[in-house]
């Protein structure tokens, strides 16, 4: 404990001298003191300094140290020059950890700077249907910053000039002033700066909102173009490095196994570790690509639920009080429960993750008996080994435990991520389409609805009357909003539900739109007519992006196609002509290298290899075509599904 305090004394004494020397130098400092602030991490630039070297002196002392370790048991065999190897680690460790602070600060602003343009378009969109409905700049930048859970960077960089008005009693001008110098967006600045000349020259706020909506729209057509191209060069890379690169290697360590068995060993490394790994990296870049992007299918949007007793004081709870509310909870448990397992495919349909909750323990009851059937994991055996008594294993089965091999488990595994995968596929590819159907529906609903308004009818009578209306898979939900109207829930309750049950980024822009008009203004005609206007600008953005991107999914599936048939001719038509084994003792003298080479181990691997690609591939596929890897599965199934079919009936595996 002791010992504790004085290190973390040493630590802080070690930050003080490290601050006082950058803080001599702070002025040199100007550009981090700036990303500092757009990356908003609350830490004076001296601090931050001192504390990246501090770090960054204990990581290379680290370093060095361990240098040392390792290099003792070399000494009796390299001599006391081992120890110069130590000199370079703790400069590169301690050199790339420095660096790191330094990048950590441009990276986290380069996150925020995504999240506001890709939120952007939208939110002046937002800010011009509530200028529109007569809503003051103060009122609408309020309403704005209040929905973080729609409108992400842009919400919370409002907020800041929310707070410098309300709370801190400075100026509209200064606060924008000074939003627009802590923005890492560059977009976002030019729409602050303009707004403020905007409110110096007493122009229109309602045509300045449109004008810019427009150009941000545009803009981001012109940046997906950007972000296709960019893909394209990926998906390019993909088919050589990640394709074409471990079959070259594949070809020549199966031909060096002919002369060195050692090699089965590099080829089990690419195989089992550099094709995943590889794969997981082109993924994750994948990933974060597509995160700059509008969010996909499959992440929820978060909701704020409606709190009608909002602002109601709550009576703290008694004794005899706290069992009632534990009976409450009890029984709302038990309501979830029966209605799960009254219409279980219904809650799969709207929330996919829930079938592997059945699929896991299927596919490994599965693993079991099909192991079980094929002749091991027998009872006796088992109890006998786990125990340790081979007396007793010999009494009850006459044997010792046996365990599958890896042959033995291909169909196992093969069958076993079908059973895993194939439902939870099913019902999500469902949603999706659901999903994607509605999207195509809703900017006509809501023109349909902004022609009822014109006509008289309130936004409540709107919904009643367009369920005399057919438009396709919206009918169900609009059906469910009256419902709760009917029940008693506000117009604005029941949209939000609808909002919750779909969980998507567009429909949740556009159901907070409509909700906060609906609030503020009664004649809510033109906003329904902009809120249909930016659904169908986001959808039309969502399907050119999905259309073009399509393109690549068949270059993945082109690349498997190849690899697999260069796979199968290598293995059908070179590796089984090889003589291995006994069948090496015809032979010729000299080519008794032969008798160590196992001809079914590497048609094994190979077979192994396709699996594996495929699966891979799979994967690939979804973060390119869809921008998630869930939509992936469904390519993985079919590729692992045909390479699985190719080996088993050409009878190779």
């Amino acid at each position: 404990m002791l010992y504790g305090a004085r290190s973390l004394h040493t630590y802080i004494s070690s930050i003080r001298k490290f601050g006082t020397y950058f803080a001599e130098k702070r002025g040199s400092h100007g550009d981090l003191i700036t990303v500092l602030r757009q990356a908003r991490i609350p830490v004076p630039v001296d601090k931050y300094l001192a504390r990246s070297a501090v770090v960054s002196l204990l990581v290379a002392i680290g370093a060095l140290l361990l240098s040392i370790l390792i290099c003792i048991p070399l000494y009796t065999l390299f001599g006391a020059k081992v120890f110069l190897l130590t000199i370079p680690v703790p400069l590169v460790f301690g050199g790339i950890t420095y660096y790191l602070f330094s990048y950590y600060p441009k990276f986290r602003s380069g996150e925020i700077a995504a999240s506001i343009d890709r939120s952007l378009p939208s939110a002046i969109t937002y800010m011009y249907a509530l200028s529109r409905g007569g809503l003051e700049l103060v009122e609408i930048l309020e309403s704005l910053a209040g929905q973080r859970h729609v409108y992400g960077g842009v919400a919370d960089h409002v907020g800041y000039v929310v707070r410098d008005i309300r709370y801190l009693n400075i100026d509209i001008i200064k606060a924008l002033h000074d939003a627009s110098e802590r923005s890492p967006s560059r977009n976002m600045r030019d729409f602050l700066d303009g707004l403020i000349m905007v409110i110096d020259s007493g122009g229109s706020l309602t045509e300045y909102f449109k004008i810019k909506s427009s150009y941000y729209y545009k803009q981001a057509g012109a940046d997906q173009e950007k972000y296709l191209n960019t893909l394209g060069m990926i998906a390019e890379g993909y088919i050589t490095v990640f394709v074409a690169g471990p079959l070259f290697m594949m070809t020549i360590l199966v031909v060096i196994g002919m002369i060195d068995s050692s090699s089965i060993i590099l080829l089990n490394a690419l195989i089992y570790g550099l094709i995943p790994g590889a794969t997981l990296l082109c993924v994750l870049l994948l990933s974060t690509m597509a995160g700059s992007r509008e969010e996909a299918y499959h992440v929820p949007a978060t909701t704020k639920k409606s709190d009608v007793f909002e602002g109601v004081k709550v009576k703290p709870a008694e004794v005899i009080e706290d069992a009632l509310f534990t009976r409450l909870e009890t029984a709302e448990k038990i309501k979830k429960y029966k209605k799960f397992f009254r219409n279980p495919v219904k809650t799969f349909f709207e929330n996919p993750v829930y079938a592997l909750y059945i699929a896991v323990p299927v596919a490994l009851i599965y693993a079991l008996i099909s192991i079980y059937m094929k002749g091991y994991l027998s009872v006796g055996p088992i109890i006998a080994t786990l125990s340790g008594a081979a007396g007793t294993a010999g009494a009850v089965s006459g044997a010792q435990m046996e365990f599958p091999s890896v042959s033995v488990l291909d169909d196992v595994v093969v069958f076993g991520m079908f059973v895993l995968l194939v439902p939870f596929t099913f019902f999500y590819e469902s949603r999706v389409r659901r999903i994607k159907n509605m999207e195509r529906e809703m900017p006509e609903f809501l023109r349909r609805l902004a022609s009822m308004n014109e006509a008289g009818l309130t936004l409540t009578s709107s919904i009643k009357a367009s369920l005399k209306s057919k438009i396709g898979v919206l009918d169900s939900e609009i059906r469910r909003m009256w419902r709760d109207i009917e029940w008693g829930a506000s117009t604005s309750v029941a949209m939000t539900r609808f909002e919750e049950r779909v969980r998507t980024a567009m429909i949740s822009r556009t159901i907070t739109l409509i909700i906060k008009a609906n609030e503020a203004v009664s004649d809510i005609r033109q906003v329904l007519q902009i809120a249909a206007a930016d659904s169908e600008a986001s959808y039309r953005l969502k399907k050119d992006r999905l259309g073009n991107m399509t393109e690549y999914v068949m270059i993945v599936y082109l690349s498997f196609f190849v690899f697999l048939f260069i796979v199968y001719v290598l293995a059908a038509n070179f590796v089984s002509m090889v003589p291995s084994g006994d069948a090496s003792e015809n032979l010729s003298q000299g080519m008794e290298m032969l008798a160590g080479y196992d001809a079914d181990k590497y048609i094994l691997l190979m077979f192994h290899a396709t699996l594996i690609q495929g699966f891979c591939s799979g994967l690939v596929g979804g973060a390119m075509g869809e921008g998630n890897v869930y939509s992936g599965f469904k390519h993985s199934i079919i590729m692992v599904a045909i390479a699985y079919a190719t080996f088993r009936l050409l009878g190779l595996a």
